[in-house]
């Protein structure tokens, strides 16, 4: 009998200690995001950027066979926990691991239901070419990752219609930073290739080409194409002031509680799409969207780059004009200190 009732006790204190790791969470999540704010208006909307980053100390922390273990488990998912620990790479094994939690904790916070569990499965539904999908819910969502950095972008809005999200690499093994446009010739449309060719210093350049470049993925990803699709049958028109790297002001930290901040970052939006192209072709991925002319892009850069690597930059298009634009920074060390 005396057994018996240890073991309850030692169960019970278990989901008396989680809950209260879970409330600390939403706790943090509820000081920082103000959900009472997400509200929109006719065909405004409302954008949230998270992202998190593959640190050198969380890499260091998942080292630890342990502390591997008990993330992973995290996951409550035996078919995700078997596809990450496949992977060869202990690096992507670690990236793909804080994907799928990342994934869950901002989504599972967002939706709209009773059971307040940042780890449960995230129930997706899919386009026939692959592009995850949540039904019933206020918000379209999107993600992209760099190279160390990881992004979603959550987006609110009357018509609930779709988001686009692409960030730029740090490192680019496989692209040559001189003969890039040797390489990458028939993405380009042609007023693009003369945009590029009219910027005269080769590191300049190669900034536009890598800013045209997650433009290109951002509208396919909006569209759910993948690479079905002719990139050079749609192009981007950039516009007054210059975007560059040494010209762009850093980020601004406006508030801040455990493991979740929130930045101010400029954006660029003096962006235009020309899609008349795609209309003509009556390509079905445009076709499929309500509206197949109105699409807002804006360009930011996450990290401004070092002599080894090169800038990270975030584009988003969407198809509602923007009423505000949030940027949150989570911190996914933190999170499993708490946990495990």
């Amino acid at each position: 009998m005396f057994f018996s009732i240890q073991i309850y006790s030692l169960g019970h204190l278990k989901n008396v200690l989680e809950s209260v790791d879970m409330t600390s969470l939403y706790l943090h999540l509820d000081s920082v995001i103000d959900k009472s704010d997400l509200s929109t208006k006719d065909s405004s909307s409302v954008i949230l950027l998270f992202t998190t980053t593959i640190s050198d100390s969380l890499v260091s922390f998942l080292q630890d066979e342990y502390n591997f273990e008990t993330a992973l488990r995290l996951l409550k998912d035996l078919k995700q926990q078997l596809r990450i620990r496949s992977l060869k790479d202990p690096f992507q094994r670690f990236k793909s691991l804080i994907t799928d939690l990342f994934t869950k904790l901002v989504l599972n916070y967002l939706s709209r239901n009773d059971q307040k569990s940042p780890w449960k499965k995230v129930q997706f539904s899919y386009n026939d070419y692959g592009k995850p999908l949540l039904k019933g819910q206020e918000f379209q969502f999107n993600s992209s990752s760099s190279n160390k950095v990881i992004s979603l972008a959550v987006e609110y809005s009357k018509p609930n219609s779709p988001v686009g999200i692409d960030l730029s690499h740090s490192v680019q093994s496989s692209i040559s930073p001189t003969d890039f446009l040797e390489q990458f010739h028939p993405i380009f449309a042609v007023t693009e290739l003369e945009h590029l060719n009219s910027i005269k210093d080769i590191n300049e350049r190669y900034f536009a080409f890598n800013h045209l470049w997650t433009l290109k993925e951002a509208y396919t990803k909006l569209l759910g194409s993948g690479l079905n699709i002719q990139l050079a049958d749609f192009s981007f028109t950039i516009t007054g002031e210059s975007f560059a790297a040494e010209s762009f002001r850093p980020r601004s930290l406006l508030q801040q509680s455990g493991f979740i901040s929130e930045y101010r970052i400029p954006w660029y939006s003096d962006i235009s799409v020309d899609n008349r192209e795609l209309i003509n072709k009556e390509d079905s991925f445009v076709k499929a969207l309500e509206n197949q002319t109105e699409f807002y892009c804006f360009s930011s850069i996450l990290e401004k780059g070092t002599l080894e690597e090169l800038p990270v930059i975030v584009t988003i298009i969407n198809q509602n004009r923007a009423a505000s634009m949030r940027y949150f920074a989570i911190d996914f060390l933190s999170i499993l200190q708490l946990q495990i």
